[in-house]
């Protein structure tokens, strides 16, 4: 039997969009894709061979059992993961299905195989673009069991499907009325259910490249691989309370901390990290208040980028995270076993102050104990002119922190240059960089400042982390890309603590140009999907459910409003006029059910039907009220058997008189003689 070329069309589709949304998850690479595209169109093609040639069990079954085969070898050896290996089994059953289907409940069986396919994605994948996959999925679907359910009927009755292959204006209305049914009922679920986390499965385990910079160690120069990438990868909110959170000055997003350099590496080695539990109030204390600068809030939502650091404004002093437990070190820096956790969280972040002009302070370090002035004093050998650069630069300095400004402000000058550009040399990169080229990446100038200020015996280390980004107006939140990725100094004094200060000319270096609006935008819907729908979580919840009340109070308030004032009473009489037309209108024109596809009422029973049933009905047979006429239909025939024919063929005609286009002569002629037939039986 051929398959239905509508049913065929719909299930294909189907498959295009699961294969989509594997393509958009990551799931499936180019060279994948064209496979499985190429697979598809040869199936398809294949429908006219099947019908010519004869498919053997035995060749079937073979198939199958070496395609299971496969996928186990797959699974357990082959595949990266173990979501990677199910992947390609169910494009292989698909596949399979496909090709060897000869029945449309084949191609209904190729259609839940499909649903998995999102369900893989779903895993991974928290892009906007998805829910327009799911979409068009649930659209196509929607047809897919309709048309199967056409064909089924049709095929329990021996006829022909009304409609032709494709679905017609009443299916494509009841379809549409079926998905918007579904997405009312999930957009209630949505609002009902809390989530949980992203649903990040745990065989899955290469979510995306480890960004190199975030580890415990990083070379010069490394940031420079990064720079150039303008991908999004953390999107930072900061609520309303906070002011204009665009103005804030020297804001940047710290991550981790290197104190030990040995010429060309920077590394985090003398780091102590101790276990933070949460508390009863569902957050993790980082650090007391210290009443200097202002406290903001900041709602951080981060892409996999293959580390465990957590992002925030310097200082954190609390986090709100979807973990049990978290590492919190000796320098700050917080980090979490799962980069699932990472993925939405909050922080309460202390801001620093700009020190004021003029302050002078004691000593430098005084106040930290022995080991941390030799841990953030370590240096490598170096060449003797280091340091007597460092004191050059700095004679007749006032205090080590007058010291350090000095410093900063000769790797701002217009001495250095700012560039990404790699160079190979076997010199020591920091003699190279302070007296040959004098040109490099923000890690060149961390490394630089830090190295002089150690030289002059104050306590300096390295951060890694990201500017401020690019500040989106759209959604009001600061989207960091990976050229944002950052490198500067910390470096402490007594009665001041440890200072940011950042000698790198970046702000000079040639930009690539605002960002045009319409990217803007589109980036400001990515964040609302990611926070109002990926990360919907029950303080949303509770805060939508005092909305929503707050509202209700302003709505009864707003209707008891003409009573409160008498003199406004006559304002409900145009409304109330308004709704009594309305009920009397649609009261008139009767209910909308059984309409045509015009829109005018159905036709009253032809009188060839009527006159059929009273022939029947003097044998006993009378329609129930809850049957159809082709219900009708079966139980006159498997009453009178010898009526079967002309009943069954006379209930068509009925059906096309009332509900469809009507009778020609012909028809109605034809109607006529097989009333007459049922009475000569």
């Amino acid at each position: 039997m051929a398959l239905p070329l509508g049913l065929r069309a719909v299930t294909y589709l189907l498959v295009g969009t699961g294969v989509a949304a594997l393509v958009l998850g990551g799931l499936l690479g180019p060279l994948g894709t064209g496979l499985v595209t190429g697979a598809l169109a040869v199936s398809w093609g294949l429908e006219g061979a099947r019908r010519r040639w004869r498919i053997r069990p035995a060749l079937v079954t073979g198939v199958l059992m070496a395609a299971v085969a496969a996928a186990a070898l797959d699974v357990l050896y082959l595949a990266d993961s173990m979501l990677d290996g199910m992947v390609r089994l169910l494009l292989v059953l698909i596949l399979l299905r496909l090709v060897l289907g000869r029945s449309p409940r084949d191609l209904r069986d190729v259609g839940f195989l499909s649903f998995f396919l999102l369900v893989a994605t779903s895993t991974v994948t928290f892009g906007v673009g998805f829910l327009v996959v799911f979409v068009a999925f649930l659209v196509l679907g929607t047809a897919m069991l309709l048309l199967q359910h056409v064909h089924a009927e049709a095929e329990r009755a021996g006829v022909a499907p009304a409609g032709g292959a494709l679905p017609g204006p009443t299916l494509v209305r009841i379809g549409g009325a079926a998905v918007v049914a579904t997405l009312a009922i999930a957009a209630v679920l949505f609002f009902v259910i809390p989530r949980v986390g992203p649903a990040v499965l745990p065989f899955r385990s290469h979510l995306s490249r480890m960004v190199t910079g975030f580890s415990d160690r990083v070379d010069l120069g490394s940031f420079g691989d990064i720079e150039a990438d303008r991908t999004v990868v953390m999107r930072v909110y900061m609520p309303g309370e906070a002011g204009d959170p665009s103005s804030l000055p020297n804001l940047r997003w710290r991550g981790i901390v290197f104190d030990h350099f040995d010429g060309r590496t920077w590394l985090a080695s003398g780091v102590e990290r101790a276990v933070e539990r949460r508390s009863e109030s569902g957050r993790f204390a980082l650090a007391p208040r210290r009443g200097r600068g202002p406290v903001v809030r900041q709602e951080i939502y981060l892409d996999p980028i293959g580390t465990d650091v957590v992002f925030a404004a310097p200082r954190p002093v609390s986090i709100e995270l979807r973990a049990a437990h978290l590492l919190l070190d000796d320098t700050g820096a917080v980090s979490v076993p799962s980069a699932a956790a990472r993925l939405q969280y909050a922080v309460e972040s202390e801001l620093e102050p700009p020190v004021p002009p003029g302050t002078r302070v004691g000593s430098a370090g005084a106040a930290l104990s022995a080991a941390e002035r030799q841990r953030y004093l370590q240096l490598p050998p170096l060449a003797p002119v280091v340091p007597g650069l460092a004191r050059a630069v700095t004679a007749g300095s006032a205090d080590p922190y007058d010291a350090a400004s000095r410093l900063v402000a000769y790797l701002s000058s217009p001495l250095f240059r700012y560039t990404l550009a790699k160079r190979g040399t076997t010199a020591a990169p920091l003699e190279e960089f302070l007296l040959v080229h004098r040109a490099g990446n923000c890690e060149y100038f961390a490394a630089a400042l830090a190295v002089m200020l150690r030289t002059l015996d104050v306590p300096a280390r390295v951060v890694g982390g990201f500017q401020r980004g690019e500040w989106n107006p759209y959604g009001r939140y600061f989207m960091i890309q990976l050229a944002d990725a950052h490198s500067w100094v910390e470096a402490h004094f007594d009665g001041l603590g440890w200072v940011t200060l950042d000698p790198s000319p970046r702000g000079l270096a040639a930009a690539p140009g605002e960002p045009w609006a319409l990217t803007l935008y589109l980036d400001a819907l990515r964040m609302r999907w990611y926070r109002y729908v990926i990360n919907w979580s029950p303080r949303d919840q509770r805060v939508f459910a005092t909305s929503l009340g707050r509202q209700a109070r302003d709505l009864r308030e707003w209707v008891a409003w003409p009573a409160a004032w008498p003199g406004a009473r006559w304002l409900l009489l145009p409304g109330a006029l308004g709704a009594v037309l309305a009920v009397a209108w649609i009261a008139r024109r009767g209910p909308a059910v059984g309409r045509r596809p015009g829109g005018a009422a159905p036709a009253p029973v032809p009188r060839f039907y009527a006159r059929a049933l009273r022939v029947l009905a003097r044998r006993g047979l009378r329609p129930e009220p809850w049957e159809t006429a082709r219900q009708f239909s079966v139980r006159v025939a498997l009453a009178l058997p010898a009526a079967a024919a002309p009943i069954g063929r006379l209930t068509s005609q009925y059906e096309r008189a009332r509900f469809g286009a009507g009778l020609g002569p012909a028809e109605a002629e034809e109607a006529e003689r097989l009333v007459a037939d049922i009475e000569a039986h």
